[in-house]
């Protein structure tokens, strides 16, 4: 919690006090950059992660450890969903600081524009994760 607060607090100084130096054009900038830097980290650990993973899996099934797998599978898909909730809740975060600043910045069109950003980052997400869930799985039914 005092994490989050603390993370609030420095992106929100950070967003406010630069705002006032940037015009929104720049603060909305910065806000989509930041956003698509936490989408591609998010997925490149969905794919060094789901590859892991699957190589582990077959590894077990190879040695006839199939509940072990199946145990594997199980971790490896409640990490995936942890990781992809703690992506989306930064998302979130940054979004809502940024359109705030935004429409303190009298420019509700580029909030506009931020918010359907955010919504197609969250969506991007949550796909990476049910590709990330059927990849592991498909693993298993080898």
């Amino acid at each position: 919690m005092l994490r989050k607060l603390s993370l609030a607090l420095v992106v929100g100084l950070c967003f406010v006090g630069n705002a006032l130096a940037h015009s929104p054009e720049d603060v909305a900038a910065r806000c989509a950059d930041r956003v698509e830097q936490v989408v591609e980290r998010a997925t490149n650990a969905a794919m060094d992660e789901t590859h892991e993973c699957v190589r582990r899996i077959n590894a077990l099934q190879d040695q006839g450890r199939h509940e072990a797998a199946r145990k594997l599978a199980q971790q490896c898909i409640n990490n995936a969903t942890q990781r992809t909730q703690n992506a989306v809740g930064y998302v979130n975060e940054i979004c809502d600081e940024c359109i705030e600043v935004l429409l303190r910045l009298d420019a509700p069109q580029l909030a506009r524009r931020i918010n359907h950003l955010c919504d197609e980052a969250v969506e991007t997400l949550r796909v990476i994760l049910h590709r990330e869930k059927t990849a592991i799985l498909d693993a298993l039914e080898d």
